[in-house]
């Protein structure tokens, strides 16, 4: 008798529905995938998000920032409104607050969990407090594919 080989590196068990585990990264995660475990995984800071869940988060997030730029130009007319933001509480504005305080803490995390995924230290997100070089570091870090040592975080 032979047993069924084992689960690969990037390969994962499925629920009965076929869904990943949420304990698990989901590599090649699509868009309503990745944003549905970015919201279920709220404040989780162990285990490992693959770059799709952490990609697609950040490709939503800079395209509601965008649209709340462009439309706060549109309501005030002024072209500088998407890169000079005035400090003011008008729609867009709030709106960004609003959204920004929200999604803090699973910014976090999915950030977190994908350093974890380049078998590095979560801590390593304090690159970021360091101005322009910190934030090129961290994006490189978080770029970096999976490594099968980071199942050490799970």
């Amino acid at each position: 008798m032979s047993l069924p080989d084992p689960i690969g590196y990037g390969m994962h068990e499925q629920d009965a529905l076929g869904m990943i585990p949420l304990r698990l990264p989901h590599y090649g995660a699509s868009l309503p995938v990745a944003m549905s475990r970015f919201f279920r995984k709220y404040a989780t800071f162990s285990g490992r998000a693959g770059r799709a869940e952490f990609w697609w988060w950040g490709l939503i997030n800079v395209a509601f920032s965008l649209a709340m730029g462009l439309l706060g130009a549109a309501l005030t007319g002024d072209a500088t409104y998407i890169y000079n933001q005035p400090v003011t509480w008008d729609a867009p504005n709030v709106l960004t607050t609003l959204f920004g305080l929200a999604t803090l803490v699973p910014s976090l995390a999915v950030t977190w969990r994908r350093l974890h995924d380049a078998d590095l230290s979560g801590g390593w997100f304090f690159l970021a407090l360091i101005p322009i070089l910190g934030w090129a570091a961290l994006i490189v870090m978080l770029a970096l594919p999976s490594r099968a040592s980071g199942i050490r975080f799970d």
